[in-house]
């Protein structure tokens, strides 16, 4: 395990030093003194923030990268992604996310939440980059193909990475599972205490169709069949545009989670307005996620965050609103929480998850504050070295394997999209 030395950086607006040992931040301070064993770092022209939690991703669909825009969500979905998804095999999965982690780690992600196929080879990608991952078995229909030997067995070819990878059980949405199917999942995640990742209230169609099918909307048919009594605290719902009253209390009452994935949203026409306050002060737990390429069209947590905050103030017409302190927490530390991952924070005891910024980038010049301008000025390329379970995984913006990853990636998008 890595002794780590990172010597007069910028904490909190503050020059101070920071140790890692035994995966972990052991020490913080100006006068902290560098053991013989460290790894030094040159802090110097440097600021620390600790790392993102991508709360929503479909990681191999970074193959899918500018295919398919400017449509529709149901169009999108039915016409282009899912028919081209059936010729998704192991190869193309493991470098679509070997390629997926490396465009994170290069932006500040360190922790990602994915609801995608072929778990053991995007575990092995994410384990061979050297970030955490939460790995979520897509569920359609009834969730017949879903059992407990399923579950077993997957956990099993999962413990060579447990260090950084994780399961979930991951139903895609309530217009694409059975009500059978949602409780099935649900019961399966309580049963092994793994986290609920599902799609939830992205478009006005879904909710108008729940509706009419249901006579209740998408959060009150889960609480009705008992999905979120079930997944209480390991809930986790992405996108959540379409949302009333009765709905934020529900959700708060579970410690459930909201992810935003604003970017994702405006493009595919969506929606626009998150009720982050509103689902505050009702106790949801909200996180940020970026989506998969396709629709996203990139993994930049920076880049969400910022137009999720701008969004938030424009919208409610108080620039006040969301502040950047706050979204350091929605990016960050409550997207962990949620992952039961204990980081998030640049303190001591924390799992040492954390990236440096290079002060020299134009985005930071002057650097008045430097967290308003990691997020209202920069984009992921402000990014200089990156820290995951106490590993050096990129410095100076040099990523191991970048141009074999590049080249693989290349030929698999070929394969998948020809």
């Amino acid at each position: 395990m890595d002794t780590i030395f990172i010597e007069s950086v910028l904490l909190n607006e503050q020059i101070t030093n920071i140790l890692i040992e035994n995966h972990r931040i052991a020490g913080i301070g100006s006068n902290l003194p560098m053991p013989a064993n460290a790894i030094p770092i040159d802090g110097r022209n440097k600021a620390a923030f600790p790392s993102f939690a991508n709360m929503h991703t479909h990681a191999a669909m970074s193959l899918f990268r500018g295919f398919a825009n400017d449509k529709p969500l149901s169009d999108w979905l039915n016409n282009w992604i899912w028919p081209k998804e059936k010729h998704l095999d192991s190869d193309i999965v493991y470098w679509g996310t070997r390629l997926a982690c490396a465009e994170m780690t290069k932006s500040g992600t360190t922790a990602f939440s994915d609801m995608y196929f072929n778990i053991p080879d995007a575990a092995r990608a994410a384990a061979h980059a050297g970030i955490r991952c939460t790995l979520g078995i897509n569920v359609f229909g009834d969730g017949d193909d879903l059992s407990e030997q399923l579950i077993e067995h997957t956990l099993i070819s999962l413990e060579p990475y447990s260090n950084l990878v994780q399961l979930a059980i991951a139903p895609h949405s309530i217009y694409t599972v059975s009500p059978k199917g949602l409780l099935r999942t649900a019961q399966l995640a309580n049963r092994y205490g793994l986290l609920y990742h599902i799609h939830m209230s992205e478009t006005e169609e879904e909710v108008h169709n729940c509706l009419n099918q249901h006579g209740c909307r998408p959060f009150q048919l889960l609480h009705r069949l008992g999905v979120l009594e079930l997944t209480q605290g390991r809930f986790a719902a992405a996108h959540c545009l379409y949302l009333n009253a009765d709905e934020y209390k529900l959700l708060g009452a579970v410690h459930g989670t909201a992810i935003h994935n604003p970017c994702s949203n405006l493009k595919l026409g969506s929606g626009h307005f998150f009720h982050y306050s509103e689902l505050k002060a009702s106790g949801v737990n909200v996180a940020l996620g970026t989506d998969g390429c396709s629709s996203s069209n990139n993994l930049d947590m920076i880049e969400a965050a910022k137009f999720m905050a701008y969004l938030q103030k424009g919208i409610r017409r108080d620039p006040a609103t969301l502040p950047a302190e706050e979204l350091l927490q929605v990016a960050s530390s409550n997207g962990f929480h949620t992952l039961r991952i204990d980081a998030g924070r640049i303190a001591p005891g924390q799992l040492a998850d954390l990236f440096l910024v290079d002060l020299n980038n134009l985005a930071f010049v002057p650097n008045n504050n430097s967290l308003a301008n990691l997020f209202y000025a920069a984009h992921g390329d402000a990014v200089d070295t990156v820290i995951c379970n106490g590993k050096i995984l990129m410095q100076h913006r040099q990523l191991p394997d970048e141009t074999e990853i590049i080249a693989q990636a290349r030929r698999a998008a070929t394969k998948l999209l020809r």
